[in-house]
């Protein structure tokens, strides 16, 4: 609907799913890890979630919730397993861009709240902000975008990995001397990168120099627990586009 001189829309979506756990996850054979789990329960999902547009403002806005009962995950030994009762998830998104002139800031934040960090454990805060310019040179024929992004999440118990399942799975609950949790935290690390985008006729070109602050503060950066994130890295890019 029209407010003024701005389109405005609202939608709400809802869905329902009940699917049995993947092959993979009722059936492996292999040197290391072997299972049949034929008597899995399906899985079921309750899903509803409304959804806010303002076009001059360029605005959007999601929110939303699920209900997953018979929840399959990897637990702590990498091997399938399910929770029999009821976890909730809550998320909310707020995606906000702004321009002014050559310049632009795009933004997205997210929020989600588990209803089971142990079982589904998810960062609380996730941002997203890359400011840039975009403007045209050389009589308007070379687009240029030249800007600087950063990405950041809020620490939590991230899943670790095991290569020899190729699978992300909780990790341990260990205790420690004094009863502290030895789980791992990833997250509450920014990741700054600085990027160059041209474009010339059939020609693109990208320069980014990748995690440009690394040494900057604290020095705990994971993908996931044991694995870090890459060092400073510069990445050169050329895509020509033939006619046929």
């Amino acid at each position: 609907f029209r407010l003024g001189y701005d389109t405005i829309s609202l939608i709400g979506r809802a869905s329902v799913t009940n699917t049995l756990p993947s092959f993979y996850m009722r059936n492996y054979h292999s040197t290391h890890f072997w299972w049949d789990n034929a008597n899995e329960a399906e899985e079921f999902r309750s899903r509803l979630e409304g959804e806010l547009n303002i076009e001059h403002w360029r605005t959007n806005v999601r929110v939303g919730a699920e209900n997953i009962k018979n929840y399959t995950y990897f637990n702590e030994e990498a091997l399938p397993a399910q929770h029999g009762g009821n976890i909730q998830v809550l998320w909310a998104v707020l995606n906000q861009n702004f321009r002014l002139g050559v310049f632009r800031l795009d933004n997205e934040i997210s929020w989600q709240k588990s209803g089971n960090s142990d079982i589904l454990p998810l960062p609380d805060l996730s941002l997203y902000h890359n400011f840039y310019i975009e403007t045209k040179l050389a009589k308007k024929v070379l687009s240029l975008q030249l800007g600087a992004d950063v990405r950041y999440f809020t620490a939590y118990k991230a899943l670790t990995y095991a290569p020899a399942v190729q699978q992300f799975h909780l990790q341990a609950q260990t205790k420690g001397e004094n009863g502290e949790d030895m789980r791992i935290d990833i997250g509450g690390y920014p990741i700054i990168n600085l990027y160059a985008n041209l474009h010339l006729k059939r020609t693109r070109i990208f320069v980014m120099m990748y995690h440009v602050n690394q040494g900057m503060g604290n020095s705990n950066y994971f993908l996931a627990p044991h694995y870090p994130i890459n060092q400073r890295l510069l990445k050169l890019g050329l895509s020509w586009n033939f006619y046929d």
